[in-house]
């Protein structure tokens, strides 16, 4: 199994870990994530590892010398938790905006799923050297989610944020302000933002496959306790057509690319994953060319909108895995052919895109090399889905 090697390059650090993005490779790309994102990094370490586990080995070692350590609600940081985003030196615009820049660092914590990527990854390698070496990191990283399910009523919820600057909605559909006009974050069908805190159908999907991943880790039975537990709660809260649950316990409605997340974690009901594999391959959602991170019948979709509307990759792969884990074998290759023919058509590796009547397009804001993207086409390429199965 091989990987592109030019695209691999321009996303790899020195040390071996993955940017988000590649620096811009020309003036129309933003390249704007050239940065250790925490969910980015662990993503495309998951969908490259049976051919470069070197990446996630240096992925974990480095995000674990980030982790939160205290309490400090102006970055977001909490002992065990994984971070967002770190520059080292960071650009003057974040200070303007007032991002929490200290002595030039940007070290945020803003992710209410990275925490549980970084125990999915560390357990789908398998080395057991790496675990022992950074049991310290994952025990505190499982104690976080564990006390993010109890402050958050059996889900894992984010905001209000309490500071200035950072991320208000903090999913991996994560934004500044989800009334900007490029289409990120979540909004209710009539254009609200949802009050928080907000529990996003993505966010416990991944939440359950990492309880998952810490029984393996640790070889303790409670953790597949806490799994189905929240399983059941996620079915409480959750239907096909529900995106998130506010701070008031009211479901968000869209259907979109979440229950492929869903799915692919195996995160609700035996009895309702038929319901959720039918609404996921719906064509408002399953499209020739991906899933589409919010239904076309939506109120507040948009072809290219950033999380309401545009295909992203490595949200389509997830879904590909978890539809070909429900059994519907046809819909998952005509999502995994879609993406393949996608990327093949507009070239480089793009962030998202958007698709019409007319095929895929591209959309001026997402980067032309995104690390995930990369990882997607080669995972989908080798039929890979990394899933962690119960």
């Amino acid at each position: 199994m091989t990987l592109d090697q030019a695209l691999t390059a321009a996303v790899l650090s020195d040390d071996g870990w993955p940017y988000a993005s590649s620096s811009p490779i020309d003036a129309q790309d933003p390249g704007r994530f050239h940065a250790l994102f925490g969910r980015d990094s662990l993503i495309f370490s998951l969908q490259v590892l049976p051919a470069r586990p070197d990446v996630a080995r240096a992925t974990l070692r480095v995000l674990a010398g980030l982790q939160g350590q205290r309490v400090d609600p102006e970055t977001d940081e909490e002992p065990g938790k994984i971070v967002h985003e770190y520059r080292p030196r960071a650009e003057p615009r974040f200070e303007e905006m007032g991002w929490p820049v200290r002595d030039g660092e940007l070290r945020y914590y803003g992710s209410a799923d990275s925490t549980a990527w970084f125990l999915v990854v560390l357990a789908a390698l398998g080395d057991r050297a790496l675990e022992h070496e950074l049991s310290a990191c994952w025990r505190a990283a499982s104690g976080w989610i564990e006390l993010a399910l109890e402050r958050g009523r059996g889900l894992v919820r984010h905001g209000p944020r309490q500071a200035s600057g950072g991320l208000v909605q903090q999913g991996w559909r994560d934004t500044t302000d989800p009334l900007r006009a490029y289409g990120g974050g979540i909004l209710d069908a009539a254009g609200r933002v949802p009050e928080p805190p907000l529990a996003d159908a993505d966010t416990q999907a991944v939440t359950v496959a990492a309880l998952r991943a810490v029984a393996r880790l640790s070889g303790e039975p409670r953790w597949l306790s806490l799994a189905e537990q929240t399983s059941a709660r996620i079915a409480a809260a959750f239907t096909p057509d529900t995106m998130a649950v506010d701070g008031a316990e009211r479901p968000v409605p869209g259907a979109g690319s979440q229950l492929g997340w869903l799915l692919w974690a195996d995160a609700t009901a035996p009895a309702e994953r038929a319901a959720y594999a039918e609404r996921l391959c719906r064509p408002d959602v399953l499209t020739d060319f991906g899933l589409r991170t919010l239904s076309s019948a939506h109120p507040q979709f948009s072809p290219g909108a950033y999380h309401r509307g545009a295909v992203w990759p490595f949200d389509s792969w997830l879904g590909w895995g978890g539809l070909r884990g429900a059994g519907r074998t046809a819909e998952a290759e005509r999502v995994r052919a879609g993406v393949l023919a996608a990327l093949e058509r507009l070239g480089d590796a793009p962030e998202l895109y958007a698709v019409s009547s007319d095929g895929p397009e591209r959309i001026p804001i997402a980067n032309r090399v995104q690390a995930w993207t990369i990882g997607a086409r080669f995972a989908l390429e080798h039929r890979w889905d990394g899933r962690l199965t119960p």
